[in-house]
């Protein structure tokens, strides 16, 4: 394994895992999260999300697919954790194709990617697309 080519990928509060990593100087490629709950920084740490977003994001290109029901901040264009994820400067990916930002899926609800129902043709459809956009983000930055 090349240690100095390993991303974090995280769903949940494994976005928030991988967010505070980051934050805190662990050395990831890139980080990609769905349906980010980073809120047990502020409930459990008393640190404020946008502040360890902004660490992070400075350190470590990020990607992260939002959905409608999840916090505003997480939303651009102005989200304050959208923006530091979108505005955050790093040395380009492989074709500068894919930048760090957060995208949303207005129609999905929190979730949808792991657990969402796919029998339901609009959740299937847009965790194909997350899931896909993550690994065009993986592929561009590792």
């Amino acid at each position: 394994i090349d240690s100095s080519n390993i991303a974090a990928l995280g769903f949940c509060w494994g976005v928030w895992a991988l967010t505070k990593a980051c934050a805190m100087g662990y050395k990831f490629t890139c980080g990609v999260g769905f349906h980010p709950s980073l809120v047990i920084e502020e409930v459990a740490f008393k640190v404020d999300v946008v502040d360890m977003s902004i660490a992070a994001a400075k350190k470590t290109p990020l990607f992260f697919c939002v959905s409608g029901n999840d916090p505003d901040n997480l939303k651009s264009p102005s989200g304050q954790v959208a923006k530091a994820v979108s505005s955050s400067v790093h040395k380009r990916g492989k074709t500068g194709n894919h930048p760090p930002k957060c995208v949303e899926f207005s129609e999905m609800v929190h979730g949808w990617v792991a657990r969402g129902d796919i029998s339901s043709e609009n959740v299937k459809r847009d965790a194909q697309i997350a899931l896909r956009m993550g690994s065009d983000f993986l592929k561009e930055w590792m």
